[in-house]
């Protein structure tokens, strides 16, 4: 069973598996030390790609190696975020499904997750299909503890258009989503409708019906997909756990992003950043505008961490 740990719960693990970390961060003189946050498709991953550019990569290692870390934050699952996070060869945080699981790398681990209660779920499902009768939804499910590499917790409904869910190892199809709500490993859910996604409207409307409820994430696709958490959850929550656990007030972190579901990263970080390829949403909250993804865009974000700490 998945529940949520307490502050103080979380913060005796964080420092279990990473004393050393935080005590050489304890005794340095240059403190605030800054934190970085970065997404990942779109922004510290190529485009069409797992990867991220080579020089991001060495620019992650030069903030590793001066004690600046770097928290992975991203909608995708854990199971999505231990491959890419080998290939970096980044062994930390990563802050998982839009702020509603973290993990630690190290250990392979989810250590937090914040479920959507099931009240809350089927408050939701009833609203929106009592407004919109074309609507179905999909739900992501995180167990706290050791990750399976090889199962992905989503299930969806008949009728919930998105092939590449369905092609996920693990990944269950329902003839009505109502069948799993009471389950208490439920983190996201998404309500989808075959219309237009790209102008926003139908989101709105989406939004507006059950933004009481829960927190409501645009995903910029051509049909509309809205994403949804428990209330108040999202990529700046979840790193702010991580920041508070440091001592690290947001003034000194840098995040980057370059979508919708990081407007809120963005706008808590003291120093925020969009890479360029980034949607106009998000350029305009942004404080500086870095090179796109495939140009390797957030080394400028590292560097200017870097140089912030020289400054210090």
């Amino acid at each position: 069973m998945s529940k949520v740990p307490s502050f103080l719960s979380f913060g005796r693990e964080f420092f279990a598996c990473h004393r050393s970390f935080v005590v050489a961060l304890w005794h340095t003189r240059r403190m605030p030390m800054p934190l970085i946050a970065t997404d990942l498709d779109g922004t510290l991953l190529m485009t069409g790609s797992h990867e991220p550019h080579p020089d991001a990569v060495a620019a992650i290692h030069r903030a590793l190696a001066a004690g600046i870390q770097v928290v992975l934050a991203t909608g995708r699952a854990p199971i999505d975020v231990l491959p890419i996070a080998e290939i970096i060869g980044h062994r930390w945080f990563a802050v998982c499904c839009d702020g509603t699981t973290l993990v630690d790398l190290a250990r392979a681990e989810v250590v937090s997750t914040t479920p959507i209660p099931s009240a809350i779920k089927r408050e939701v499902v009833h609203r929106l299909r009592s407004e919109f009768n074309d609507v179905r939804f999909l739900v992501d499910r995180v167990q706290r503890g050791p990750i399976n590499r090889d199962i992905y917790g989503l299930v969806f409904e008949q009728g919930f258009e998105a092939p590449w869910a369905w092609a996920l190892e693990g990944a269950q199809q329902v003839v009505d989503i109502h069948e799993v709500l009471d389950d208490d490993t439920i983190v996201k859910m998404c309500a989808y409708r075959p219309a237009d996604g790209l102008d926003g409207v139908e989101y709105a409307r989406i939004s507006a019906a059950v933004s009481d409820l829960v927190t409501t994430v645009r995903i910029n696709s051509a049909q509309t997909f809205v994403d949804m958490c428990a209330k108040g959850v999202s990529k700046a929550s979840g790193v702010a756990t991580i920041a508070d656990m440091l001592g690290i007030a947001s003034d000194h972190v840098f995040a980057v992003g370059d979508l919708h579901n990081d407007i809120e990263m963005l706008s808590w970080a003291g120093f925020s950043f969009a890479v360029a390829n980034a949607h106009d949403a998000v350029r305009e909250i942004a404080d500086v505008i870095v090179p796109a993804n495939d140009d390797g865009g957030v080394a400028q974000v590292v560097d200017a961490a870097l140089e912030h700490l020289r400054a210090s």
